[in-house]
């Protein structure tokens, strides 16, 4: 084999390693855990808890969870997280790069949980939709939930200024 030839092999692999390890990031440092259930929210608060359908359809993406402007979870397939809000309106988006795919306006809740469930399946559809407590609960043992280390973190616009110029 020429060197040339070895080279160029060398430069391939390099670039596929390069390709892979970029598809495989965890920019928001998201890890399974075990699910711990949160306090219940003060009078002033709203607690959400965002499921991600057991689905193939997009099942090697990481889908964002962001709220208005600020990415709060990161779901893989059959998982959930939960984050408490101050209560009002708040833009729930589920982002996969380069764009948004599902969102649910939460309308003011004080002092109550809201259940949201991503639709992310072939026969499903896509899409997220607001659960009752009933039908919530059994995804709490059914699926894996996580957390992300990065908290805080900015998403690259505001999502809730963006729908509400869209409805208007």
């Amino acid at each position: 084999m020429t060197a040339a030839l070895q080279s160029r092999r060398w430069l391939l692999v390099a670039a596929l390693l390069t390709l892979l390890g970029g598809c495989a990031g965890n920019t928001f440092l998201m890890k399974e855990v075990p699910y711990v259930a949160p306090k219940a929210p003060a009078p002033d608060e709203t607690l959400i808890y965002v499921f991600r359908e057991d689905s193939a359809l997009g099942a090697a993406r990481q889908l964002e969870i962001i709220d208005n402007d600020t990415v709060v979870a990161v779901l893989t397939t059959a998982t959930f997280s939960h984050f408490t809000v101050p209560s009002g309106e708040h833009e729930i988006v589920g982002y996969i790069s380069p764009s948004p795919v599902v969102h649910y306006r939460v309308t003011p809740a004080p002092g109550k949980t809201v259940y949201l469930f991503c639709r992310m399946g072939y026969t499903s559809g896509v899409f997220m939709e607001a659960l009752d407590e009933a039908r919530a609960k059994p995804f709490l043992s059914q699926f894996k939930y996580t957390e992300i280390a990065a908290k805080g973190a900015k998403a690259k616009m505001d999502y809730k200024a963006y729908y509400d110029k869209l409805y208007k």
